[in-house]
């Protein structure tokens, strides 16, 4: 029982103690985590930011509620830290405002702002209700007008923190399609939206791609988030400072190659419009925020190096307790310094940034600067490179069975039942997207500039069929039932492509020496797509299931052999044996294999087709051909990514913002271009003065 009173001793002492610092260090740790979050995908990564996200509320709301038994007379303050425990009370206030950078872990909490707003109620209330019956504001000498003075301004400044992140989360989650306003009909007389492009010739080309990422940031919100005028194509109106017209119309266009990476960049601003207080912050909260931090340290820190004392033991003619005294100017030092930050981020920000682009103030002291510094810390190149994670999820259907049949924790998880989970985590992988990926979705969109989007052929239809079109009308006839939606659902076009590139590029990589780039990149594509058909089915169409691979899985783990190599040589000889009509060829089986998994094996249709489809393109192929087949099946490979990602659901595509973005997003911006008419197939953008772009 000693050993009991002991622990309940040093809590009651050094509990509210621990928990305010463990309440600084993880807003700080949130500061730092938040800036990769967008750019990395990976699951520690996701398992630290989302534990410091929950844990930094979790942690000040227990806080401010003990504070709040304490005042009461409920709990047990020794009387000698008794006005600085409560003056904590502001810290905890603003480590609830959160950072900026990070004022949602995931999608569903800007949908819950009604829920931050009524906690922001009870703690805001709580916290005035701690400091009511705190010795601070009491007029029996225990406090100092200095103190008085700091805590308001910390409590000013905490409230007014913790009302913006709720307020950000407000803004995050409304579309410009239901966000209020007056009544009205809309205005179905225009099919054109006017866009104002400020033309620059001091901006350099990634200050460029940034400042089209803002200005059609609409885009991406429309596809996202929902627009009442999502439909309407775009005319440009380009700002001149001279000449008999303020405005002029003129044909602008935008380069795929250049609108590949506006798409780059709009991932990560839509991640801060949705995740963090970047568009929706105010200049003036960031300054007061900071002001009052920074003017109630300047107060503090005579009171606290004059007033401590040597005595653990201290009473107000005395002095402060010396570790109340330095967890205070930790804390106080810890607010004005993330305060500070936030501002100086907020400063430069590229919303900001664009703001005064667009409103033509290049000039002055603090805009000048800012330009400066942004440009010298290539803040434009840093946001171009690190837009997102520019990494693809992988996942092989004959490297998932090979493993479940010879990994002995694959063999565990399926004792334990959860053996489709286990392997679909264990057997997933993710790899960089190449500059040849990137230039195989980039040309096969420029196919469908002039193609109407109603026509079965454009790139948002077509799913690999104008493709095949376009090869040959033979080789159409042949295959079209593999990308005909009326024929084949997405999930088994997904897997009936993914065996077949499988198949052939094994068979190719043992016959020939090519381009091994091309076939990198073909093959990850396809691993690609049935990777987020197996671990992120919410980014397909609605329609479609995973339940067809769960199917392929079954039948296929209960085939004899020890190798990935050995498993597609046995599915090839399944292909010939299709294509000739044999009845000789026969899967080895594993011993205990039942009648109703053999009945499933020999009527799986996607394993039949797709092993069919391998021996077709095999023999399609030819030594004289360079490439042909593998540029094919990389085409068809990125109409159906286009294809998945314009029907894939915005809420889908914003959700996975905060995982680091699909690649499959980029390509629903990129169709998002398209419809609205600004890309062009040339080499060159449309313009009346002669450069590439003109903005």
């Amino acid at each position: 029982m000693a050993g009991t009173e002991q622990v309940v001793h040093v809590w009651k002492e050094w509990g509210i103690r621990a928990q305010v610092l463990l309440s600084l260090a993880l807003q700080v740790t949130l500061l730092i985590l938040a800036v990769f979050r967008r750019r990395v995908d990976s699951g520690v990564l996701r398992v630290f930011v989302w534990s410091a996200y929950q844990l930094a509320d979790f942690i000040a709301i227990y806080v401010l509620s003990h504070m709040s038994v304490a005042a009461t007379g409920g709990g047990s303050w020794p009387d000698e830290h008794e006005l600085l425990v409560a003056f904590w009370t502001q810290f905890v206030l603003m480590h609830l405002g959160g950072q900026d950078n990070i004022t949602a872990y995931a999608i569903e909490d800007n949908q819950l702002w009604l829920r931050h707003l009524q906690a922001l109620a009870v703690q805001v209330a709580t916290a005035a209700y701690v400091l009511y019956a705190s010795p601070i504001f009491r007029s029996d000498g225990h406090s100092s007008w200095v103190l008085q003075v700091a805590t308001i301004l910390n409590f000013v400044a905490g409230a007014v923190k913790y009302g913006e992140r709720v307020w950000a989360l407000r803004y995050a989650s409304s579309s410009s399609s239901s966000s209020p306003g007056n009544y009205g009909a809309l205005d179905y007389r225009s099919l054109y939206k006017y866009v104002v492009i400020v033309p620059s010739t001091s901006r350099l080309a990634a200050e460029d791609i940034l400042y089209l990422g803002h200005k059609m940031l609409e885009f991406p919100k429309g596809l996202l988030k929902g627009s009442a005028t999502g439909n309407n194509r775009i005319k440009f109106l380009v700002r001149r400072d001279t000449g008999p017209q303020a405005y002029i119309s003129h044909g602008f266009c935008l380069r795929l190659e250049e609108a590949y990476k506006v798409a780059e960049v709009q991932l990560s601003l839509m991640h801060d419009v949705l995740y963090t207080k970047a568009e929706s912050q105010c200049g003036v909260i960031r300054v007061v925020t900071s002001v009052a931090t920074a003017v109630a340290l300047i107060l503090l820190f005579p009171l606290l190096l004059t007033g401590t004392s040597s005595s653990s033991s201290t009473s107000s003619d005395r002095g402060y307790n010396k570790v109340d005294a330095a967890i205070t100017f930790v804390l106080s030092v810890g607010a004005c310094v993330l305060e500070a930050t936030a501002l100086v981020r907020h400063r430069l920000s590229s919303f900001n940034w664009f703001r005064d682009e667009t409103r033509g103030i290049k000039t002055g002291l603090l805009p000048g600067a800012t330009a400066s510094f942004r440009r010298f810390v290539g803040a434009a190149d840093r946001r171009s490179q690190h837009s997102w994670s520019r990494s693809m999820g992988q996942h092989s259907l004959l490297q998932v069975c090979v493993g479940s049949k010879v990994n002995r924790s694959s063999k565990v998880a399926r004792r334990l039942g959860v053996e489709d989970w286990w392997n679909t985590i264990a057997c997933s992988w993710s790899v960089a997207v190449s500059p040849l990926i990137e230039r195989l979705v980039v040309k096969q969109v420029r196919e469908s500039c002039g193609v109407l989007a109603s026509s079965p052929d454009h790139i948002s239809n077509s799913r690999g069929r104008a493709v095949l079109k376009r090869k040959s009308q033979q080789l159409y006839s042949e295959l079209e039932w593999s990308v005909d939606p009326n024929q084949l659902s997405l999930e088994d076009t997904i897997l009936v492509w993914h065996i077949a590139t499988d198949l052939y590029l094994l068979q190719w990589r043992n016959n020939r020496k090519g381009s091994e780039d091309l076939a990198k990149a073909v093959e990850a594509l396809s691993n690609y797509m049935l990777f987020l058909l197996v671990a992120r089915p919410n980014m397909l169409p609605p329609s479609a299931s995973r339940t067809a691979y769960v199917e392929m899985c079954y039948c296929l783990t209960a085939v004899s052999y020890s190798s990935a190599e050995e498993l597609a040589d046995l599915l090839r000889r399944y292909g010939v044996a299709l294509n000739t009509r044999s009845e000789s060829f026969r899967f080895p089986y594993d011993t205990g294999m039942t009648a109703n998994r053999l009945r499933s094996l020999h009527n799986n249709t996607a394993l039949q087709r797709g092993s069919w489809l391998a021996t077709k393109l095999i023999a399609e192929d030819s030594p004289s051909s360079a490439d042909t087949m593998l540029k094919l099946m990389g085409k068809v490979w990125v109409e159906i990514l286009c294809y998945v990602g314009i029907r894939c659901s915005g809420y889908s595509h914003a959700k996975q913002l905060s995982d680091g973005g699909e690649l499959v997003t980029v390509a629903a911006f990129l169709l998002e271009y398209l419809k609205r008419g600004v890309l062009t197939s040339d080499t060159t953008s449309i313009s009346p003065d002669g450069p590439t772009i003109l903005y």
